[in-house]
């Protein structure tokens, strides 16, 4: 792909991420990532999430029949919330942390190399190219960063510091990528 061709296409999904964010799409917060992550010439996003805590009711978490979310937030968990939604349901509940995870394009495998080599520097061990195309390589960014555990309701207050502190420190891995990211492009620069 001609750089001239890259720099359209990523101007359009650049055009789409706005329109994402004006109707409320992003998760809170994710545009100080995004603006970092796509700085670099040869690097554009197409998918973001900074990391957040669900809480799922059903017999195992991981099911996708038979669970649901009953509760999602970006944000620090307090124990009360947590509480609330303990009582407010009666099926078995599972409280997740999910760490950070984007995915970015690029058209050279350089630097796809360099998004992995900053992405692991920055605790995201998970990382790796997900798919090649002319279009450009898709790099999944993902840190390690991830709790599941069964909703007790006699731990709620140290359980609900350990969310806070894990989803915390996705965060400053988030921080760390993006700004190594936005401070060394190296191969995703022309």
């Amino acid at each position: 792909m001609r750089l001239s061709e890259w720099e359209e296409y990523k101007g359009r999904l650049l055009v789409q991420l706005r329109e994402e964010r004006l109707i409320g799409y992003l998760d809170p917060g994710a545009e100080r990532y995004l603006e970092l992550l796509n700085s670099p010439r040869l690097v554009v996003t197409t998918s973001s999430c900074i990391g957040r805590i669900t809480v799922v009711e059903g017999e195992w978490h991981w099911l996708r029949e038979g669970a649901r979310i009953v509760f999602k937030t970006h944000d620090p968990v307090s124990p009360e919330e947590l509480e609330r939604v303990a009582r407010r349901f009666r099926g078995r509940l599972w409280v997740k942390l999910t760490g950070p995870i984007f995915h970015l394009r690029t058209p050279s495998l350089r630097c796809a190399s360099k998004l992995l080599s900053h992405a692991r520097s920055s605790g995201f061990k998970h990382s790796g190219v997900i798919s090649l195309s002319p279009r450009g390589h898709t790099v999944e960014l993902m840190s390690g960063v991830q709790l599941a555990l069964p909703l007790l309701d006699r731990e709620l207050g140290e359980l609900a510091g350990i969310l806070n502190g894990a989803l915390e420190e996705g965060r400053r891995r988030l921080d760390e990528l993006a700004s190594r990211i936005s401070r060394d492009p190296g191969a995703c620069e022309p």
